[in-house]
């Protein structure tokens, strides 16, 4: 587990942004599948989506493992351990956020290209898991920056 003496608050805002500028490339590769089925080669659009959204669910997954593991989630409650409930709401929404992409993946590997009504509803689901992955990242990036500027005054 790092702490503040090893790590400076600029390394961590580099090390979150560069996390989450990789979740917004693999986000975007994902809207861009759904955002509009096609009429024909609905197989190789499928696939395509599975693809993308496969990688996604693994790199959030690990992303989020190592947030809590060795991530800015320890230095945050080591400068400011008033702030442990909004620490905890976002590992709890970690753990959400894990099962929602297993369960979207789990019916997604079972779709078949003519499934209209389950492609309608997954392609819904997804929409509204990126919508919450970023207001997540957005809270994240706003918690650091807050906690770092207000207890460090904005220096290293």
């Amino acid at each position: 587990m790092r702490s503040l003496a090893s790590e400076s608050f600029s390394e961590i805002a580099a090390t979150l942004r560069n996390e989450h500028k990789i979740v917004t490339d693999l986000v975007n590769k994902v809207s861009a599948a759904t955002a509009l089925v096609p009429a024909i080669n609905r197989g190789d659009w499928l696939d395509n989506l599975k693809r993308h959204f496969s990688r996604l669910r693994v790199h959030i997954n690990n992303h989020m493992a190592a947030e809590e593991r060795d991530g800015f989630l320890t230095p945050v409650l080591e400068l400011r351990p008033t702030l442990s409930f909004e620490v905890e709401h976002l590992r709890k929404e970690h753990a959400e956020i894990a099962r929602w992409l297993d369960q979207i993946w789990n019916e997604l590997v079972d779709i078949r290209e003519d499934d209209d009504l389950l492609i309608g509803d997954t392609l819904h689901r997804i929409k509204h898991l990126i919508s919450t992955v970023r207001h997540h990242e957005e809270r994240e990036e706003l918690l650091v920056s807050f906690v770092f500027s207000q207890d460090i005054g904005g220096h290293n």
